[in-house]
């Protein structure tokens, strides 16, 4: 066989030449954006920039320690927004360094190729074409090193933005400690008591200094980030322009929605509530003063809203004066007004507060003599029981835990009063969007609507509640922010045997078989009114396929989250070995039970709406489940009837075949009635009900010479042998009147009665005949 030559002959190197130029142009056109680092130049200025300003900031605050815990969260949410620009930053350095490396290994692989190609050649004894090799080797290595220079450029870059993230990381962990130790102190005494000296001696004129310096901080913009943000707030004044203007517009439309009548009857506190709640998490680390605004923005809007929920004026006065100390609150922490005046601040609060409670407690029982307003009652005892323990902790000395309660009771109430006015929002939601599908072209709207809009709610529901528990484990400092407690929920594991199974882990698994439960019924409910109802298919073999379907399912479902825990087949297979040891030792009913619920899925001797006899008890079939049947008796009392039984036992079943059904009615007449005319009036009154069918026809037959009367059956067939005994009381009925017309006795029982001894005072009368049997003919 001919050797195959390592490279190329000198035929090939113009082509390879062309490579070579086509190579460094694009390398030339990738990297020539890369090298202008002006701009990352500027960004990392900016930062630094910035970074100096909130360092000079936070010195002049004092020790992060005797902070509110809204400033060090304000100033550490400061620090993180720094930090993601020096990341991002990064990360842009990083890809600009990914491409020059990538074009330098390329370089330098055409230039290995290159040299060995010309020893390779040189060993050929070809004559080489050195001023060739020799400009491509220049070529090559010239753009390597235009690409090291840009390198080198790009990582002294690197080393300032790595020096500035290490910085940034630096203060987080200090901000980090000093929450920590605010969280921890929470229930340690940590300021002097009123009674002090200590707290007396802090109100001096460096106290006013301090208060003045911290108002002028917090009242500052900075215009910069107000340039960079602008847009967010043109959003948030379009949906608050806009969604007043659609509310009112489509007000009479959409006031068909009950759920949505608080929020129809103010359509600028909605639409500013909407644009708050929507926008204002986008804002990256938003200044004190944009922060405050928004709050108060979104606290009156909601309170003014949450007003058309309540019940009386009285309580709408408690809601809005609830929302005014609020937002006054949370001003005082805004301008980080010195410790010892909020601490009065707070007293005063406290004392001006709890009178007005009482009042309105008390004013609530006159008025409510129905016993209506307990829970309204409830939360201002609540209310004052919190302002009670702020205060004492206050006067006492510890300061953090009065603020703490405080705090943390304010926001709870707002969490529970966004969280239902979000579920009462999205309630009418899903009832409005419901209501403007044609539900009379469509079949499954028009079925299971409401089911659907139900389970929709409580998927609803499930969110609301999750995100607002998030919300205040931080709050009640559980937690530091919800994104600590969602890692620790998530990292959160516990041993089962030998597997290591986390919450995450859990949750995918329940989710799986939500999903799986949620599916079944989807399919069920669109088969039946699709598939099933179009084409009336019979009612059992809806039931058996909508089983088996919500079997499979369910069963796909419990695979995905025996599989989301981890579980591989073989520990799948190792669990049924498990449940067949369990079923030998006493799971045999259970299983037998689950077994014959399948033979009557399929093989079908009973289906849901037969009429049986099972146990003496006639009844319909409402259900077939799992392990058992429910059979509805002609009392309406319900009977579950073990499947196997079904299956092993007799079972009378009036309508496995059909509905038709024979009905005997006896009737007795008395002697020496017509028996032609009695026949004939029989025949008529069987053929002549409405629920009698023609073929077979009635039949009327004479049965026997009674005891006390002429006996007589109608056999009659019926088109549905669950209206048997009304079938029977109609014809009776009609028997009696028509036999009323006709002169025709139903006669009573005759006895002959036999006496054997008779008392001797019974004959008292002369003449009467001595004591003795009695003829039967006399009596």
């Amino acid at each position: 066989e001919p050797v195959v030559p390592e490279f190329p002959g000198l035929s090939e190197l113009g082509n390879r030449q062309a490579q070579v130029v086509e190579l460094l142009r694009r390398a030339q056109a990738d990297v020539e954006p890369l090298g202008d680092v002006t701009g990352l130049k500027q960004r990392l200025l900016e930062i630094q920039k910035n970074l100096e300003e909130l360092r000079s900031k936070v010195a002049g605050m004092g020790e992060p320690e005797d902070w509110y815990v809204d400033q060090l969260l304000q100033v550490n949410n400061a620090f993180r927004g720094h930090q993601k620009g020096l990341e991002s930053l990064q990360a842009e350095l990083t890809g600009r360094q990914q491409v020059i490396e990538k074009w330098r290994t390329d370089i330098r692989q055409e230039a290995e190729f290159w040299l060995a190609w010309r020893a390779w050649l040189k060993d050929q004894r070809e004559k080489i074409p050195e001023k060739t090799f020799q400009l491509v080797a220049k070529d090559l290595s010239g753009q390597d090193k235009e690409l090291q220079k840009l390198s080198a450029a790009l990582l002294t870059l690197q080393e300032e933005v790595v020096v500035g993230i290490k910085e940034v990381g630096g203060e987080l962990d200090r901000f980090s400690q000093a929450l920590d130790k605010l969280r921890k102190a929470t229930f340690r005494k940590n300021a002097p008591s009123f009674v002090s000296p200590d707290f007396h001696r802090q109100f001096n004129v460096q106290l006013l200094q301090d208060a003045a310096r911290g108002m002028l901080s917090a009242l500052r913009l900075e215009r910069d980030y107000l340039e960079r943000n602008g847009w967010l707030l043109a959003i948030m004044a379009l949906i608050l322009i806009a969604g007043a203007v659609l509310i009112r517009a489509y007000r009479q439309q959409l006031l068909q929605t009950r759920e949505w009548l608080f929020f129809l009857r103010h359509p600028w506190s909605a639409s500013g509530f909407v644009a708050v709640i929507a926008v204002s998490p986008f804002f990256p680390a938003p200044p004190a003063l944009l922060r405050f605004a928004f709050l108060a923005w979104g606290v009156f809007a909601a309170a003014r809203l949450a007003g058309s929920l309540l019940e009386n004026r009285r309580q709408v006065r408690v809601l809005y004066l609830a929302a005014l100390l609020l937002v006054v609150t949370t001003a005082f922490r805004l301008v980080a007004l010195p410790q010892p005046l909020y601490r009065l601040y707070i007293a005063f609060l406290a004392l001006l507060a709890l009178p007005l409670l009482v009042q309105q407690i008390r004013q609530s029982r006159q008025q409510r003599t129905d016993g209506g307003g307990r829970l309204f009652r409830g939360l201002l005892r609540i209310s004052m029981l919190v302002l009670f323990a702020s205060l004492v902790s206050q006067v006492s000395g510890y300061m953090n835990f009065s603020f703490w309660l405080l705090q943390a009771t304010f926001e709870t109430g707002m969490v529970v009063l966004f969280a239902h006015m979000a579920l009462r929002i999205g309630s009418g939601g899903i009832r409005f969007l419901l209501s403007r599908l044609d539900r009379a072209q469509n079949a499954f709207l028009r079925t299971f609507g409401e089911d659907l809009a139900q389970r929709l709610e409580r998927l609803l529901r499930l969110v609301v509640l999750c995100y607002g528990f998030l919300y205040l484990l931080p709050t009640w400092r559980i937690f530091g922010s919800i994104g600590q407690a969602w890692d620790f929920f998530s990292e959160l594991t516990f041993t089962l045997g030998t597997a290591d199974i986390s919450f995450r882990m859990v949750v995918l698994a329940l989710l799986s078989l939500y999903l799986a439960m949620q599916i079944s019924w989807l399919l069920q409910t669109l088969a039946e009114v699709q598939v099933f109802e179009p084409r009336r298919v019979d009612r059992g073999v809806r039931d058996a396929v909508k089983k088996l379907m919500h079997y499979g399912l369910v069963l796909i479902g419990l695979l995905f989250a025996l599989s989301s825990l981890g579980m591989s087949l073989q520990n799948f297979v190792v669990v049924l070995g498990a449940l067949g040891v369990g079923i030998g030792f006493g799971l045999q009913d259970i299983v037998n039970n689950f077994l014959s619920g399948l033979i009557l899925l399929f093989e079908r001797p009973v289906k849901v709406g037969d009429f049986i006899v099972v146990n003496n008890e006639w009844g319909d079939i409402k259900k077939i489940g799992l392990r058992s049947t429910v059979v509805e008796t002609i009392d309406h009392s319900e009977i579950i009837v073990p499947n196997s039984q079904l299956i092993s036992e007799k079972v009378t079943n009036w309508t496995l075949s059909s509905r038709v059904a024979r009905l005997v009615v006896p009737v007795g007449v008395a002697y020496g009635s017509d028996v032609e005319q009695v026949m004939r009036i029989l025949t008529e009154v069987a053929t002549g009900h409405p629920e009698a069918v023609q073929y077979p026809p009635p039949t009327v037959l004479f049965i026997a010479f009674g005891e006390s009367s002429l006996d007589f059956e109608i056999r009659v067939f019926v088109r549905d042998i669950t209206g048997r005994f009304r079938i029977r009381s109609d014809m009776l009925r009609q028997i009696d009147a028509r036999f009323r017309d006709a002169g025709i006795e139903i006669p009573f029982p005759q006895r002959d009665l036999h006496l054997r001894s008779v008392d001797a005072g019974v004959f008292g009368a002369p003449g009467a005949s001595p004591k003795g049997d009695l003829n039967p003919s006399d009596s």
